[in-house]
């Protein structure tokens, strides 16, 4: 399978549905068009459908946050108020889907455009936006948010005890990660533990390259977006074909890739 026939079934699968295919849609038409095969030649399926003439918006593309922050507060000024989700769905160029996947509750999505805003310095710019969405929570100060969200966590990770199981006391270890990951599934989930203490903040986590996107503590009040590929050892960025012009950091449990032209996270080097 050549670069070109690759961009040769993108335009084809688009004129059957009248739009530019989604990776799994590419996939299931043509199956022999494997992701890393695309990413070998292009670096990621994104950068496929713009090779093959299409606009970066529509099926086929992830709506990133900062897209939808702008969609939104902009219904907030015009109506000057915040939307349900009928409204949001007359007003948008976007579908509810994008943000219910995020938030899980549309109840939540104004709280998150609010911490948003905050955490990427947009508080001033869209500040008669973040008036509306606290008098929409009724003036309630933001700490209240935060204990409400931390209470209902709490309450959600209290289960029922299975019956035919056996009981333990709390654990004694400091790590919720017992054993170190083996593979790059254990290096994502112990990022995620040690991210708020290495100065990160996660924005988005997907299937496709990079893996993650962040936000990076990179001076007092001061924080920049970053792209980040999880990898059990660093040189198994090699063994993917991942393209490093396209990601700035790689995050992984062992180094050994001495060369790596890019910055490398040992998170066995992070651990307490």
């Amino acid at each position: 399978m050549s670069k070109e026939e690759i961009i040769a079934a993108i335009k084809e699968c688009s004129e059957k549905l009248g739009r530019a295919p989604s990776q799994p849609e590419l996939s299931s038409t043509y199956p022999a068009i494997k992701m890393g095969t695309v990413r070998k030649f292009f670096g990621s399926y994104t950068k496929a459908l713009e090779e093959s003439g299409f606009a970066g918006s529509g099926c086929g593309y992830e709506v990133t946050m900062q897209n939808l922050f702008m969609d939104w507060a902009g219904i907030v000024r015009r109506t000057a108020k915040v939307p349900t989700m009928s409204e949001y769905e007359r007003e948008s160029r976007y579908s509810v889907r994008p943000l219910v996947g995020r938030f899980r509750r549309w109840s939540q999505i104004a709280r998150g455009m609010h911490e948003y805003a905050q955490q990427t310095k947009l508080d001033v710019e869209y500040g008669d936006v973040l008036d509306i969405i606290r008098k929409y929570y009724k003036g309630e100060p933001e700490a209240a948010w935060i204990c409400e969200r931390t209470t209902a966590a709490a309450r959600a990770s209290d289960a029922m005890p299975l019956p035919d199981r056996p009981v333990y006391g709390p654990p004694l270890v400091q790590s919720h990660l017992v054993y170190g990951p083996t593979n790059e599934a254990g290096v994502i989930f112990l990022f995620g533990m040690l991210a708020g203490q290495l100065g990160f903040m996660v924005t988005r986590i997907q299937t496709e390259f990079p893996d993650c996107e962040a936000l990076r503590r990179v001076g007092e009040e001061r924080w920049q977006p970053v792209r980040i590929e999880f990898e059990y050892e660093s040189r198994n960025f090699l063994k993917h074909f991942h393209n490093a012009e396209e990601c700035d950091l790689i995050v992984c449990w062992a180094h050994n890739w001495p060369e790596c032209p890019l910055e490398v996270v040992e998170l066995k080097n992070k651990l307490p």
